[in-house]
């Protein structure tokens, strides 16, 4: 491999527009090929981003020996079936959030990762935000004491439409795989734990998919969190981390630019951590490095976190009684 980084994308709708416009700011980056089912689609978004090469078949762009890594921005009922399909050709994924439906569909890909020594990467790009990076060393420095309590919401306004990927069951839809996977990620970032008891309530629609979703998480050290996702109403999307010296308020917490610190003491330490484009970059970097330097998978955001969130998403959903077809 080169020290240029060709990008092949799957799936040309919105999230897949703003991750390659951020290439822009990935030195040694670039996009490469596109691959949509739809042709007229796929030249489009290739002309558009100046990308070298459009294909309206998933296989040929997997199978373009010029494609370092593929960056999967399918709908979740596609993640599985996608990245087994670039593992088992040898292809690099850095695959959208969630990683898959489920853990089963989680375990296996990281199964045959490991096996043939492909990296997979989950795109949860929280993680690497410099925002997030920073909060995770403020908590580790104790700023605020030993962290007890975590609240976070993630609610979004967007219609029941037909085939929305949000409502369809079909499409593995609903708040907690689309939104609360967030909410999720960023507690055990924080924490720097994994749950190990889930308890919540959900609205559940025809469909049979979480309209929207209250949710605790249980861990050890008595650590809490209080959680809820939403796709019929808005919330501010903010955090708030308890400690016993204080608190963190983060705003958009799972792209944050910005937090406040306050103190028992009465201080208050504001933190501005800004970045360009929509901060999708920092997740290509990392996996870029992880090819440049032969890891299969990130050390910062290794798999285990990704199968660990998803077996609390599953139990959750059992509780709630939301299967998918994948689950099937």
């Amino acid at each position: 491999m080169n020290n240029i980084i060709k990008w092949g994308v799957i799936g040309c709708g919105n999230i897949a527009q703003k991750f390659v416009s951020d290439l822009q700011y990935v030195e040694n980056s670039t996009l490469y090929a596109v691959a949509s089912k739809n042709n007229e689609r796929a030249k489009s978004f290739a002309k558009k981003h100046n990308a070298k090469k459009s294909y309206n078949n998933y296989d040929q762009l997997i199978n373009d020996e010029k494609v370092d890594i593929v960056y999967i921005a399918t709908t979740h009922n596609f993640h599985y079936k996608n990245a087994l399909l670039c593992l088992n050709s040898i292809k690099p994924v850095l695959c959208e959030k969630p990683l898959c439906v489920n853990a089963k569909e989680a375990k296996h890909l990281i199964s045959v990762s490991k096996e043939k020594k492909v990296f997979l990467m989950e795109a949860m790009w929280t993680r690497f935000l410099p925002a997030i990076k920073h909060l995770i060393n403020n908590i580790n420095n104790d700023v605020i004491g030993k962290p007890k309590l975590i609240q976070a919401d993630f609610g979004i306004k967007k219609p029941p439409v037909k085939n929305s990927r949000f409502y369809e069951n079909k499409l593995a839809a609903g708040s907690l795989l689309d939104l609360g996977v967030y909410t999720i990620n960023f507690c055990n970032f924080i924490f720097d734990l994994k749950p190990n008891e889930s308890s919540g309530f959900a609205k559940i629609t025809n469909q049979k998919t979480d309209e929207y979703a209250i949710y605790n998480l249980k861990y050890d050290k008595g650590r809490l969190a209080q959680l809820s996702a939403s796709v019929s109403f808005a919330t501010p999307h903010e955090a708030r981390i308890y400690g016993e010296k204080g608190k963190v308020i983060v705003p958009d917490f799972y792209h944050p630019q910005k937090y406040t610190i306050y103190l028992s003491t009465g201080e208050e330490i504001k933190i501005n951590k800004p970045f360009q484009g929509f901060g999708y970059q920092f997740e290509a970097l990392e996996a870029q490095n992880c090819l440049l330097n032969n890891k299969i998978e990130s050390p910062t955001f290794p798999l285990e976190n990704s199968l660990s969130v998803l077996r609390t998403m599953d139990d959750l959903r059992k509780e709630w009684g939301v299967q998918y077809e994948n689950d099937i």
